[in-house]
């Protein structure tokens, strides 16, 4: 009699193997699924991250912005007020504490950490002529004579024009700024009549506004908007002289603040012109943390530069 259990108690080899592979596939298959959403869950925290460091790096850029605009209107207040070069920094360092503990006080609120310090300050010049009924000759009465000398940076250089009947009519007799290292030079020269100013860079380039404008050479700017040819020292490379020609064809006032000490004080007195040892710049350390980033930077402060 043939044994009838024998076959259905123990499978064959061919069906052993085929659930060994069943199994094997649905272990590959789990398996398939865990690192799918494994990197899945990497590639979502990644993104999340780095939406969170984008935010935080715009947040912080801001803030660096914010710090740097009230620093300059501070460097200019102490400017503006003190009357000695170590007088003027005192007053910048007394007044800027109070006003980054505000608005370290206003990132504490959103969990941000905040520090800043004070690199460097640096001195410079200021030449003014704040008379408007004058012209813009030296102390001795010189039409042509040299501002500084000896310059890498000029910074809040505003002309304004007081009297329009003043200005030469043409670009041979007009006021001039020139600006040479020796080398290249760069000018620009104001003349006009009684309804319109011009503005010439190099002689050529020119803008053309109304009457008694008021000129921002280095923020390359009349009455406040942009004149594009008025690029201030465009390709002087090297340490530079700032003079001025003709300075008795323009009536009105003038001032400028330069990174240099080098004048002759022959061509000033208390009056006008005059000169000033003052704050050029300032660099300050800024640092903006929380848990999720740290953002640390120098940023300096140099209100009125140009491309500042």
């Amino acid at each position: 009699m043939a044994d009838l259990g024998g076959d259905n108690r123990r499978p064959s080899g061919n069906n052993s193997r085929g659930q060994v592979m069943l199994i094997a596939a649905f272990v590959l298959a789990v398996s398939f699924l865990a690192v799918a959403v494994m990197l899945n869950a990497v590639i979502y925290s990644e993104n999340l991250a780095t939406r969170g460091e984008d935010a935080r790096g715009s947040e912080a850029i801001a803030y660096r912005a914010d710090i740097a605009d009230g620093a300059g209107q501070l460097l200019e207040y102490a400017n503006d007020n003190g009357t000695a070069f170590n007088d003027r920094t005192e007053a910048f360092n007394r007044t800027l504490r109070p006003m980054y503990n505000d608005t370290a006080r206003v990132q504490a609120i959103d969990g941000i950490a905040t520090d800043l310090s004070v690199r460097s300050i640096s001195e410079g010049t200021l030449v003014a002529q704040r008379d408007p009924t004058r012209n813009f000759t030296n102390a001795n009465g010189n039409e042509e004579w040299t501002l500084v000398e000896n310059a890498a940076g000029t910074r809040a250089f505003r002309i304004n024009v007081t009297n329009q009947g003043a200005l030469a009519s043409s670009t041979g007799d007009a006021f001039t700024v020139n600006v040479s290292d020796g080398t290249d030079e760069w000018s620009v020269s104001i003349y006009g009549n009684s309804t319109n100013t011009t503005v010439a860079v190099d002689g050529s380039s020119i803008c053309t506004v109304g009457p008694t404008p008021s000129i921002d050479v280095t923020r390359g700017e009349i009455n406040g908007k942009p004149c594009d040819p008025l690029v201030f020292a465009s390709g002087v490379a090297g340490d530079y002289a700032i003079e001025f020609d003709d300075a008795d064809a323009i009536v009105g006032t003038v001032s400028l603040v330069t990174n240099t000490t080098d004048y002759d004080t022959d061509n000033y007195d208390s009056d006008a012109p005059r000169v000033e040892a003052v704050i050029y710049s300032a660099t300050l350390h800024l640092r903006h943390a929380s848990a999720d980033h740290v953002y640390a930077t120098d940023v300096r402060v140099a209100p009125g530069e140009t491309d500042a």
